[in-house]
């Protein structure tokens, strides 16, 4: 068995195989973690067998970043990994498929109030993005236009003008952190945008964060990260996994502690062609976060963000892992499967057809056809009438 050993004093990346696998994540803290992330993919090329010598163009568009405890749950040999495909980056990247594929293919930009990183798409919920930074970089990022770019930085003037605007409109009730990432922020920043959050902004009734941090770097999950989330009544944070693999008692035992500052927890996920597209997996996924109390909420399409349409899956397939998952494990662990509509339609549920209305034979009315996860249907036709109720008078 490998020892342990302690690199707090010497935060350099980890380039054997040998070395990443005696790394302990619990032994220094996340900054220094943060700073030991693999920016290249020939820094993987000693620690990992069979990496893709991709072409520099691919960073061009977008770069690398993988933290140390994501290479940890990277297979060594598979390059099919369920891990690597999230992280590495393919020649795929650099293929034109048969369609368009955007920067901004969700139209966020026509619905950023100007001077501001809010994007105010429904009347009573805002995004807001106050980071451009990740610790870990997914090769399908939707966000590519910003994250890890140094030109889509989002400047303090914006994030005090994003509070104002909140501050300003007593009708949003609902605001998201999200980025990038909020959690690459110190405590203090995140202590400073919170507060004033809460002491400008008293009508938000609903205040959470998006992060995929906690499952790329658990440790940044701190007694006193919670104590700030706590104190500004930070209801709900939702972190972001797609495959079984990413659950590990490290991540369990933090996800724990936010339950402990009474954060509720829900988990969105991004359907991948290779990572996820399979019902056993899915199954098994949905069911270890519920276990650990963090309840599904979405399941996405992946958005056709330019280089990531070799992830797509097909809408008939998701129909079928969707089907795969409604009756065959727990009700609370089956998430919402959505399609974000191009250029700001917004989410869009992916529902198959249990329940249909159609009309009776003789034309005198309509029936209720009804199906359930095994197949089975059953009619029932006073769901297709309206029984009015007489009405007296006095």
């Amino acid at each position: 068995m490998l020892q342990k050993v302690d690199f707090a004093t010497s935060p350099k990346k980890l380039l054997t195989y040998e070395a990443l696998q005696a790394y302990d994540p619990e032994s220094e803290d996340w900054q220094k973690q943060f700073a030991r992330r693999y920016t290249h993919h020939s820094d993987l090329m000693g620690v990992l067998n069979h990496v893709e010598d991709v072409n520099e163009t691919v960073y061009k568009k977008f770069a690398i970043a993988v933290t140390p405890y994501m290479a940890q749950l990277m297979d060594r040999d598979d390059p099919n990994c369920p891990i690597r495909l999230q992280y590495l980056p393919s020649f795929h990247e650099e293929t034109k498929p048969g369609f368009a594929t955007m920067l901004d293919q969700l139209g966020e930009e026509g619905d950023t109030i100007p001077g501001t990183s809010v994007v105010h798409r429904y009347p009573r919920r805002v995004l807001f993005l106050v980071s451009n930074t990740c610790a870990t970089l997914c090769r399908f990022c939707t966000r590519k236009r910003m994250v890890s770019q140094p030109t889509g930085s989002v400047h303090k003037d914006e994030i005090e003008a994003s509070i104002d605007y909140i501050a300003d409109n007593k009708n949003i009730e609902d605001v998201l952190l999200s980025g990038g990432d909020p959690l690459t922020f110190t405590d203090e920043r995140l202590d400073y945008i919170l507060g004033e959050l809460r002491r400008r902004a008293p009508h938000v009734r609903f205040l959470r964060m998006g992060s995929r941090m906690v499952v790329q770097l658990p440790t940044r999950i701190t007694p006193e990260l919670c104590a700030v989330l706590e104190k500004h009544r930070v209801q709900m944070v939702n972190i972001h996994i797609n495959h079984h693999k990413e659950i590990t008692p490290l991540l369990r035992q933090r996800v724990k502690m936010l339950q402990k500052a009474g954060i509720m927890m829900g988990l969105q996920t991004v359907c991948l062609k290779g990572v996820n597209d399979s019902v056993e997996v899915m199954r098994e996924l949905f069911m270890q976060t519920i276990e650990m109390g963090v309840r599904p909420y979405y399941v996405y399409s992946t958005d056709m963000v330019e280089g990531a349409h070799h992830f797509i899956v097909p809408h008939r397939r998701m129909l079928e892992l969707y089907e795969g998952l409604r009756g065959w494990i727990s009700g609370p662990a089956v998430p919402t499967f959505i399609v974000d509509g191009l250029g700001g339609l917004g989410k869009l549920p992916i529902i198959p057809t249990y329940v249909r209305e159609e009309p009776l034979p003789d034309g005198s009315g309509t029936t209720v056809k009804c199906r359930n996860y095994k197949g089975m249907t059953v009619e029932m036709p006073g769901l297709g009438q309206d029984f009015s109720l007489p009405t007296t008078s006095n």
